[in-house]
């Protein structure tokens, strides 16, 4: 009787072992990395590091009192030039930002990253039965301003949606419980 209630204990622990060090896991990837392969990510600090250019992307550090979207607002312009960002709107993100169209060239979010991070981003295009990665995962350390200028965009234009147009959102993969404002622009 003894022997099968102290292996009844021990099978019991190990269990509740087991489960702790899988909550302990779960709980690490949803607040500080996605579950990806770190191939796949572009880490950048805007504490140490002003701009960085890859072949798909351009990350700049932004002042506040730069950014396109507070001059747009103050100014109450939108301009339709080609050359010039036009501001396709702005919003606070959780975890996805709503669907922004962009007819191709080029697409830029800017973010207010409000926690010193990481938190890793993706922007993603919509599409009818699995929404595509654009480019790598990134992965942005500081609490400061900063763009992503995704270059060279065209190919994601189809005709799944509107006419001429990619889908683009924002995929903000970590520290969800926090909205940033974000603004996008083609």
């Amino acid at each position: 009787m003894k022997k099968s209630l102290l292996s009844g204990l021990i099978l019991a622990g190990s269990f509740l072992l087991f489960n702790n060090d899988a909550s302990a896991e779960e709980l690490s990837n949803s607040t500080s990395q996605p579950s990806e392969s770190t191939d796949n990510i572009v880490y950048y600090d805007t504490d140490k590091q002003d701009i960085l250019i890859t072949d798909e992307v351009i990350i700049r550090t932004i002042e506040p009192s730069e950014s396109l979207l507070k001059r747009t607002i103050r100014l109450g312009i939108n301009t339709l030039n080609n050359g010039v960002w036009d501001l396709l709107g702005h919003e606070t993100v959780y975890s996805n930002s709503s669907i922004w169209h962009s007819t191709g060239g080029d697409f830029k979010v800017e973010i207010e990253q409000t926690d010193f991070g990481p938190v890793f981003y993706q922007l993603k295009e919509q599409d009818p039965y699995i929404d595509d990665n654009v480019g790598k995962q990134y992965s942005i350390s500081g609490s400061k301003y900063f763009a992503l200028e995704y270059r060279g965009i065209s190919g994601y234009v189809d005709d799944d949606g509107v006419k001429g147009a990619a889908e683009f959102y924002m995929a903000k993969l970590t520290h969800k419980s926090n909205g940033y404002f974000m603004a996008f622009y083609d």
